[in-house]
């Protein structure tokens, strides 16, 4: 039996990405003040990696979810 996710990311290969988005958004059932919350964390990790201010959190972020994962996967 093939794996569901994978087949899942195939199949949205060419899917509209704003509708993607849309319907993630949507099965997340995330408020919007959590969503903000949520881009405004991402804003704070993305600035201290490209800062440099945590030099291992790369490794780190890597190691956790590398290529070998099925998280890193769907995270590229």
């Amino acid at each position: 039996m093939m794996d569901p996710i994978p087949a899942r990311m195939r199949g949205s290969a060419i899917v509209d990405e704003a509708k993607a988005l849309d319907q993630l958004v949507d099965v997340a059932g995330l408020t919007l003040r959590w969503r903000e919350a949520i881009a405004d964390h991402a804003v704070c990790i993305i600035q201290a990696v490209r800062t440099g201010a945590s030099h291992g959190m790369k490794e780190e972020f890597l190691g956790e979810y590398g290529l070998s994962s099925k998280e890193g996967v769907a995270l590229m």
